[in-house]
């Protein structure tokens, strides 16, 4: 299995008004003010505490008003846990970590917390590490997701990524390498300790793609079956595996078929395997002409209207059932997109022998 968790947020109930309070005067005190008027609407606390080997900042806001009096605590999981977010760590593995997060949380914040059984989950991201041969490939890969549309959900591509934004619940794919390059690696590289290791993740971070679902609190009970949910409830490895399969394929996928398919292979299986009339094989060659091969001009005027909505999903869903997929044209040998699926055979869950680096090591030593 090579999936994680990785950001996640909790609310913590605290009854004990004097605990609450105590926590306050080591937080940060900021108001919403409306400039119109110059009345302060709320005010509320936070704090930012460094944890944990890697001094990663975890962030903690206070809550105390009619409808909760806690704190609300979001982390990075396994930043705090490895310094990183390429390193994958096992949802199983999630009450250990966090025994040892409450013990130096109430360290910092001088009180003693409730155990981190009764912590409610707000949010969770779940991901998976897709690794492939090189950066191109993984480029490649980008460029394939960057042009696949999901249903109901606003599409945000960026340069290296792209986001499914949904209000319950948003998908996202991205390469690692840029995002570490700017963040963990530029935080870690000066750390003597750990810069060997810091660049061999480097390099495996330029080949990792990764698949993301962060799901937000008035979602969660559709998720995991609760009402309120808390660990115990996220940390069976087999069932987050099962909920990233299930999206991946039924959600983002359900229109797509992951098969690298030629324009000549589209024509023959349309006219001479599908069974359609000629008329309607006809329909969908024309369609997949202009909706998959196309400039994108033709695409962007069927998606703003220029064909019902369900007509667009319907001929989607036919051409996926014949086993029709995407024309990839790519001078990398192999059909990059049938990799994508959960679990892969390229994906891996320990980063720690880095065989390109490893090799330098051993050439360099006999050249000494």
């Amino acid at each position: 299995m090579t999936h994680m968790i990785d950001t996640i947020k909790f609310f913590v109930s605290i009854d004990d008004v004097q605990v609450l309070n105590r926590i306050k005067n080591t937080s940060k005190q900021l108001e919403s003010k409306n400039l119109k008027t110059g009345e302060v609407e709320f005010v509320f606390h936070k704090s930012e505490i460094k944890v944990g080997s890697y001094d990663k900042s975890i962030n903690i806001r206070i809550v105390d008003n009619l409808y909760r009096q806690g704190l609300y605590i979001e982390l990075s999981i396994p930043k705090y846990a490895k310094g990183n977010n390429i390193e994958m760590l096992l949802p199983s593995e999630l009450p250990t970590i966090l025994e040892k997060l409450q013990q130096e949380t109430n360290t910092q914040l001088d009180t003693t917390l409730p155990h981190f059984s009764t912590w409610q989950i707000f949010r969770i991201d779940l991901c998976y590490n897709w690794i492939f041969k090189n950066k191109a490939e993984t480029e490649t890969i980008m460029g394939f997701l960057q042009g696949i549309d999901y249903p109901r959900k606003k599409k945000i591509p960026y340069p290296t990524s792209v986001t499914f934004l949904g209000s319950a619940y948003l998908i996202r794919f991205y390469l690692k390498y840029p995002e570490y390059v700017v963040h963990d690696f530029k935080e870690l590289k000066g750390d003597n300790k750990t810069s060997d290791r810091t660049l061999g993740l480097l390099d495996w971070a330029e080949k990792i793609v990764r698949f993301e679902v962060e799901f937000k609190k008035n979602y969660l009970k559709g998720v995991f079956g609760y009402e309120k949910v808390f660990i115990e409830h996220v940390i069976d490895d087999e069932q987050i595996e099962e909920i990233l399969r299930f999206y991946l394929k039924d959600k983002v996928f359900k229109y797509v078929n992951l098969k690298n398919t030629s324009e000549a292979q589209v024509e023959e299986i349309l006219y001479n395997r599908s069974g359609f009339k000629k008329t309607k094989a006809t329909r969908l060659y024309q369609f997949y002409l202009d909706y998959y091969l196309g400039d994108g001009a033709i695409k962007r005027r069927i998606d703003a209207g220029g064909l019902n909505r369900s007509t667009v999903w319907r001929y989607k869903t036919d051409l996926k059932n014949v086993g029709i997929g995407f024309d990839i044209v790519s001078d990398l040998g192999v059909s990059l997109i049938e990799q994508l699926v959960i679990p892969s055979d390229n994906s891996r869950f320990n980063l720690v022998d880095i065989p390109e680096r490893k090799q330098q090591s051993e050439d360099n030593q006999k050249v000494v």
